[in-house]
């Protein structure tokens, strides 16, 4: 078995080790930011639609009032003209256009009512939940039970929290690049050179790192794969002291002798 092939993986695993490591630095940043800006978004658009609401209740309460006044108006003009019809029919017609504007009046005093109740039944609905987040039982709220100032103290806070991650984040990222660059050309060169010497090897790597796997290539620990814990075949522990390697039946890793990690961590350091 020709061990220099694996030699060469090996230290390829290595390097994106390392890489794996500084990104690790970030401590789930990206994950946290994702998250805080889902929130940020989702009580906004909380905020936005009760803003909406409000809005719609203004707008509607002022054509309301604006169509009781005009119809008033129009009473008091029928009421002018009664006094000089001239007979009965025109009396008449004159009582059926009041009665119209009242009906209409009515219909218009009935809509602000509505409003009112809706409005008022918000209220009653925010003042439980602010009873609810007194007595700390925030699993028990709805969304139209948080109260419109702890909302708003809410999306202020997300965006606090948001900045400062960001900011957080950033300052690793700009602390490590120099380094992260350096082993991104150093993993494209070692690529570069197992493709020609080891394809089948290097096919087999990327397909292991498409999925959830980051580590294709571990150490035998114990005799076993230490990626799943799965033991090794005895028969197989001399081929890989003797620096070969075996493909793990339960993960389908290549398992490979402590060693050549470490002498992939030497040759990388030597560099």
């Amino acid at each position: 078995m020709d061990h220099t092939k694996i030699n060469l993986l090996v230290k390829l695993q290595h390097l994106d080790n390392q890489i794996e490591s500084i990104v690790s630095l970030q401590k789930g940043l990206p994950e946290e930011i994702i998250a805080l800006d889902e929130d940020l978004k989702f009580t906004n658009r909380q905020i936005e639609s009760r803003k909406k609401i409000a809005d719609d209740h203004l707008k509607l309460r002022q054509r309301l009032h604006e169509t009781i006044h005009e119809c008033k108006n129009k009473i008091l003009n029928f009421k002018e003209k009664q006094t000089l019809a001239r007979n009965n029919k025109e009396y008449d017609a004159l009582s059926k256009q009041i009665e119209y504007e009242e009906k209409e009046i009515a219909q218009a005093e009935i809509q602000l009512q509505d409003i009112v109740h809706a409005e008022q039944r918000a209220l009653e609905i925010q003042k439980k939940g602010r009873q609810l987040i007194t007595e700390n039982r925030y699993d028990e709220i709805t969304e139209e039970m948080m109260p419109d100032d702890v909302l708003l103290q809410q999306l202020e806070d997300l965006k606090k929290q948001l900045t400062l991650k960001k900011e957080e984040l950033e300052s690793i990222v700009i602390e490590t690049a120099e380094d992260v660059d350096s082993l991104k050309i150093k993993v494209k060169e070692q690529r570069n050179i197992i493709q020609t010497e080891a394809k089948r090897l290097l096919d087999k790597y990327d397909h292991l790192r498409s999925g959830t796997l980051q580590n294709a290539v571990v150490r035998l620990n114990r005799n076993a794969c230490s990626g799943c814990n799965t033991r090794v075949p005895t028969n197989r522990h001399t081929m890989i002291v003797q620096g070969g390697f075996y493909l793990c039946e339960s993960c389908g890793r290549i398992v490979v002798h402590e060693r050549l990690f470490e002498e992939a961590e030497g040759s990388t350091l030597k560099k």
